[in-house]
């Protein structure tokens, strides 16, 4: 062969071998690309799928089970093993073993592994193929870092939840906005605080219109200081309610190095509660500054820590006089050690103790203190403080005093009245030296004024009272000369003599009569009214005072059916009066069961609005042959035996009925009230009557009232309080009738449960006219209402007379003025031809 073919083979021979070598280095290289290409698809797919941090430590080791064949050309021959901590996921190991193993490091913590084997398609049994080491690290740092971002997260997670845990509890809420407050993010519970949805987003107009309009310019014009400033802090009101919802806003602004802020951080807290409390104490401090009675503070030890204005009002002390002092500091020493022990014991027991203490003022003053005082505990039961509250008494006392003048005394003629007298005379007769001596005695002479009726009838009740009046300034004098002088009642006046006889006696009636017979200028007339007298002596003529005083009266009338202007001593055989008497209660009782008894109604009026409020039942008695009598005749007689009680049932039922009647027929509950003797106001069976009517007639309660007299009160014996307790119990108001006639206190009549105070007629006829009736009225009235009771009047007959009780204050009124007593069938006839309105 020629050399140069030779050499042209050759090459061509190394031209191909070169071309087969770069296409085999191609190959070579597409191969390593694709690999890498797998590779990093692989790695991709791991890191994309393990940024969710939710994944439980199995889910991540799937991830790499799932997504490590994807590195090879032929993922149906690779075997993956993955551990990561403590879960296993992926394929079994092979028979020969994993090829290769890769362990998860974290900061020196082995986390797991990775492990990878291969095996033939043909034989099933592991081959040597095998990628890159680096892929498994690679991939067992994405692990170690989901591992790390995981763990930080659920860190960060449960850090929020305590931040919100700790929130709600303390009732916090946050929020974030950029620095110009275009967007302001509340957290859950401040979206909860402001009404808004959560997750709301809010700009700065949107969060001022969250707010009371009222709040909303304040609130402005702090944002703006907070501004420059760096820090808010505001209390404002949310636009929502009643009732006020108060939020307080905090906010701190975050600035850069050049001080420039880049955004804001805020809480907010509901104070509703807490501005609720601190009205709640203003308006306990107002109270307690304003109160007018007097209240002391004390600690546990009894140290004064506060007073309040009407406690230096009372004592005279100011509050840094006090603070720190026993309360006892005004003690005026008149309560027994007794008094201390019960108070303390009290307190220890029932954590209360109420009592009458006496003080001295800081100007030496003595007065008397209604005190509560109440022991405060806390939540262990221990005591706190003491708190006293008071009532000074001393007005109170006062008009007591008055109240008991008044109640013993007449209020026309200002002497003793028939209670006074009765009690003076017990005291005469108690007091005489010994029954040894029987020429000293005690002489009871009862002075009556001879036809002071027509006096009344002819010129009017005020010359009658003129006439009284003057009467009673003759009889002064008598007083200072040690002789006991008072009012009977009407026209009849009383003198007492102690230690005298007989002769000594009549020389002193025979001075009086002369004396008391001198002409009266009344009215611009000259008046002779002449006195009769009658004389009772004791012992002879009674033991009692009551006695006496009947005795004194029977000879009273002998004197006058004698021919007036003279006087007589009591004669036994003075009993024409008692046989007539007999007489009137045989006929009254068989007047009783004859059915002959009458029940008629005087309307009681409210005297501003004239609207019918109630009535009181009246008892009318018609004789076959007498015809109607009056009760002034029949009912003394009736007291004085046991037909008073059974009158007074008769009125019961007979008023219960008319009321349930009165309902029927439209003119609703009309309580009415019915009079009480005083031996019926005692009857055991009378409680039990009243539950029996109520139920029998389906009464409400109080519809039924009963009115019993001063004196009823007095006569009862017992504890009358207890009386009429039971009597309340039985469901009916209580009143008590012709207050102001009897000897009861109002230190007596506060302990008693009743309900109405009624004034009586004496104190209204000369209402008009007498200055003193005035006053006296308007002393009830105030006293009445100051122990929460109401006030009816009684024989009120002029438009003058309502109007002046009405401006007293008087709540309710009957009499002439309205209407008469009348049947209970023109009761009704009544109301609608005068067009009495019904109390509604």
């Amino acid at each position: 062969m020629p050399a140069g073919t030779f050499t042209r083979s050759t090459g061509a021979q190394d031209r191909a071998a070169d071309r087969d070598a770069l296409a085999a280095a191609l190959e070579e290289r597409s191969r390593q690309l694709d690999a890498r290409l797998r590779e990093t698809r692989c790695l991709f797919e791991v890191s994309a799928s393990l940024g969710d941090f939710s994944l439980s430590w199995a889910q991540a080791a799937q991830v790499v089970v799932v997504c490590l064949p994807m590195a090879y050309a032929h993922p149906d021959t690779v075997l993956v093993g993955v551990t990561l901590g403590g879960c296993r996921a992926g394929d079994e190991a092979p028979s020969t073993g994993w090829r290769l193993s890769q362990r998860i490091m974290l900061d020196g913590t082995d986390l797991g592994c990775i492990d990878l084997a291969c095996i033939d398609p043909g034989s099933g049994l592991a081959c040597d193929a095998l990628p890159d080491p680096g892929l498994l690290l690679a991939l067992a740092r994405e692990l170690a870092r989901w591992f790390e971002r995981r763990t930080a997260a659920e860190l960060l997670s449960r850090s929020e939840a305590r931040l919100r845990s700790a929130q709600r509890a303390a009732g916090l809420g946050s929020w974030w906005a950029d620095a110009a407050m275009d967007c302001m993010l509340p957290c859950e519970k401040a979206c909860e605080m402001f009404g808004i949805a959560p997750g709301s987003a809010l700009d700065f107009e949107s969060a001022v219109a969250l707010f009371a309009p009222r709040d909303q310019a304040r609130l402005r014009r702090h944002w703006r200081s907070a501004l420059a400033s760096g820090a808010l802090d505001i209390e404002v009101r949310l636009n929502v309610g009643p009732p006020e919802r108060w939020l307080q806003l905090n906010a701190e602004m975050v600035r850069n190095d050049h001080g420039r802020t880049v955004e804001i951080n805020g809480i907010v807290r509901d104070i509703s509660e807490r501005k609720r409390e601190e009205e709640h104490m203003r308006l306990s401090a107002r109270i307690f500054d304003s109160a007018s009675e007097s209240i002391v503070v004390t600690d546990a030890q009894n140290r004064i820590v506060a007073i309040n204005a009407a406690y230096t009002r009372t004592s005279g002390y100011e509050a840094h006089e006090v603070m720190g002092r026993n309360p006892g500091m005004l003690d005026a020493g008149r309560l027994t050690p007794a008094f201390y022990v019960r108070m303390w014991r009290a307190l220890r027991e029932e954590d209360s103790f109420q009592g009458e203490f006496w003080n001295r003022a800081k100007d030496g003053r003595v007065y008397p203190l209604l005190q509560t005082v109440t022991a405060l505990r806390d939540a262990d039961g221990d005591i706190t403080h003491y708190v006293g509250i008071g009532a000074d008494l001393s007005r109170l006392r006062q008009a007591e005093e008055r109240t008991d003048y008044l109640s013993s005394h007449d209020a026309l003629t200002d002497l003793p009245n028939r209670q006074a007298i009765g009690a003076r005379l017990q005291q005469a007769i108690s007091a005489r030296p010994s029954p040894l001596a029987p020429n000293i005695l005690v002489a009871v002479l009862v002075l009556g004024l001879d036809g002071f009726k027509s006096i009344n009838d002819s010129m009017g009740h005020a010359a009658g009272d003129a006439v009284l009046i003057e009467t009673a300034a003759r009889l002064r004098p008598l007083i200072h000369q040690g002789l006991f002088v008072g009012r009977l009642g009407g026209d009849e006046f009383v003198v007492l003599l102690e230690r005298t006889g007989r002769d000594h006696c009549v020389a002193r009636v025979r001075d009086l009569l002369a004396a008391l017979s001198a002409p009266l200028s009344i009215q611009g007339h000259e008046l002779t009214v002449t006195v009769s007298a009658g004389i009772s002596l004791f012992p002879g003529d009674g033991q009692a005072s009551d006695v006496l005083l009947r005795n004194a009266e029977s000879a009273l009338n002998g004197a006058k059916d004698d021919g007036r202007n003279t006087w007589r001593f009591y004669d036994p055989q003075m009993n024409q009066a008692s046989l007539e008497r007999l007489i009137l209660v045989s006929a009254l009782r068989r007047g009783v069961a004859a059915g002959e008894l009458r029940a008629w109604y005087q309307p009681k009026l409210d005297l501003q609005t004239r609207a019918l409020i109630g009535a009181e039942a009246l008892v009318r008695w018609k004789h076959p042959d007498q015809g109607w009598i009056q009760p002034v005749r029949f009912i003394p007689a009736a007291e004085q035996s046991d037909l008073i009680v059974v009158i007074g049932e008769w009125m019961l039922h007979a008023v219960a009925a008319q009321i349930a009647r009165w309902h029927a027929q439209g003119l609703g509950w009309l309580p009415v009230a019915v009079n009480l003797g005083a031996r019926h106001f005692s009857h055991p069976g009378l409680p039990p009557l009243l539950r029996r009517l109520r139920a029998e007639h389906g009464l409400p309660p109080n519809v039924l009232e009963l009115e019993i007299t001063e004196s009823t009160l007095m006569e009862a014996g017992g504890e009358p309080g207890a009386l009429l307790g039971e009597l309340r119990r039985a469901g009916v108001t209580l009143a008590i009738d012709d207050f102001g006639t009897g000897y009861s206190s109002l230190s007596y009549l506060r302990h008693l449960p009743v309900d109405v105070l009624k004034i009586d007629r004496s104190f209204v006829n000369s209402i008009e006219r007498d200055g003193r009736d005035l006053s006296i009225a308007g002393t009830i009235i105030a006293l009445a209402h100051g122990l929460g009771l109401k006030v009816v009047a009684e024989g009120v007959e002029t438009e003058d007379q309502r109007g002046l009780l009405e401006a007293l204050g008087c709540d309710q009124g009957q009499g002439f003025l309205f209407a008469r007593p009348m049947p209970a069938a023109e009761f009704e006839v009544w109301r609608q031809v005068w067009g009495v309105p019904l109390l509604t």
